[in-house]
C-alpha cells in the first residue's frame, strides 16, 4: 500500500500540472471567440474569401483597362 501511495504523491504534481494547463487552453480558446460566437478561424477564412472577391473584381478591371487602351489609337 506504501508503494501505491508513494506513486500517487510523485505522480500529483505532474497531473496538477496537466490540469491546469488544460484549464487555461479552454479558457484562452474561450477568449478567442467574439461576442457574436464567431471563432478567430471564421474570421480569417471570411477575411480570406473578400480578399479573393476583391482580387476577382480588381482582375476584371485590368482586363477591361487592357482592352480599353488596345482599341485607343
Amino acid at each position: 500500500m506504501n508503494e501505491w501511495m508513494s506513486l500517487a504523491v510523485s505522480w500529483l504534481p505532474f497531473l496538477v500540472l496537466m490540469g491546469l494547463w488544460f484549464w487555461f487552453s479552454r479558457r484562452s480558446g474561450m477568449q478567442a471567440r467574439g461576442k457574436s460566437g464567431t471563432t478567430m478561424i471564421d474570421l480569417y477564412e471570411q477575411q480570406v474569401a473578400e480578399t479573393r472577391r476583391m482580387n476577382v473584381n480588381l482582375e476584371r478591371i485590368a482586363e477591361s483597362l487592357e482592352k480599353r487602351e488596345s482599341r485607343a489609337p
